[in-house]
């Protein structure tokens, strides 16, 4: 069933159909795992481990990694190697092991904000028309290979991006009516910003993790507030002094985000959870202004629907 045939959908759509706005209609959305399937944000962090793709070692960037010497040594030595035999040395496994060590365990003991912004910060030393130029590659990449799985260092990391078929249908339908769509995300900003380019939602309206730029370069320093928790809130209200109207996303670190919504709330359990844990946790009620999409589809044709 499209998700504009759900009754708490309909209603909305149709309470929103016949009268002019007196203020700004506001839809924001989350990207990962709720306009796609998959995490454009890691997918570019992947992609400059893969290509190696630094300005600054990574040591110089974490320094509060308890292995920054070994990481600054395999860094090095990475870097006076010819391109073509990067990936096939033994310290590329190495380095790319402690890399995506770093981030992970980072989000396993629940230091999301942290892990996030330590990503995004390796691209200091960049300009933002380079990581503008990395991010739409990327996502290209993403949305020309096939859903499944690609060995990194040792590990397995997920490839294949594709949209969500119910957010896209529901950001096409806000569009007609004058909604303003925006995007908030724990990805780097110019990560999602090609995610939003198809549904037309210019840059403008993209919030995600930033770094300060200092002599037309990015630094290490990220802006402030960052986007994850409570901090989307924030950085939500500073932008556009005002509360949405809906608002849609895959997860419970949301639930800031959720309960400033004032009308309409639509979680995609993209992740397969008990829908009713997901409630408990949040310490929230499921009532009317909840719409649940419990087995989110995907679109075939990516950028098109």
């Amino acid at each position: 069933m499209p998700i504009t045939d759900h009754p708490a959908v309909r209603a909305f759509l149709h309470r929103h159909a016949d009268s002019r706005p007196a203020e700004s209609r506001l839809a924001v959305f989350d990207c990962d795992y709720t306009l796609i399937q998959g995490d454009i944000g890691e997918a570019v962090f992947y992609k400059q481990i893969r290509e190696f793709l630094f300005r600054r070692s990574p040591a110089e960037v974490w320094p509060d990694h308890p292995r920054r010497k070994e990481i600054d040594r395999l860094f090095r030595t990475l870097s006076t190697l010819p391109a073509q035999e990067r990936a096939s040395h033994p310290a590329f496994v190495q380095f790319a092991d402690l890399l995506l060590s770093w981030y992970f365990d980072q989000l396993a003991a629940g230091s999301v904000e942290k892990g996030c912004t330590d990503i995004v910060r390796l691209f200091a030393g960049f300009t933002r028309a380079e990581v503008h130029a990395i991010a739409d590659a990327t996502f290209e990449d993403e949305l020309a290979t096939a859903p499944g799985s690609v060995r990194l260092g040792t590990r397995s990391v997920p490839c294949g991006i594709r949209y969500i078929r119910e957010s896209v249908e529901l950001a096409r339908a806000l569009t007609p009516l004058g909604f303003s769509l925006w995007s908030i995300s724990g990805s780097s900003k110019w990560s999602v910003e090609p995610v939003l380019r198809p549904l037309g939602v210019p840059r403008t309206q993209v919030i995600g993790i930033d770094l300060v730029e200092t002599g037309g370069v990015f630094s290490i320093e990220a802006e402030n507030p960052i986007p994850i928790r409570r901090g989307k809130v924030e950085a939500l209200r500073q932008r556009t002094g005002t509360l949405p109207l809906l608002c849609a996303s895959d997860s419970r670190n949301d639930i800031p985000l959720f309960l400033e919504a004032r009308e309409l709330r639509v979680y995609l359990n993209t992740h397969g959870r008990e829908t009713g844990a997901f409630f408990a946790s949040a310490g929230v009620t499921r009532d009317e202004s909840w719409v649940v999409v419990d087995r989110p589809t995907v679109l075939e044709e990516p950028s098109h629907g």
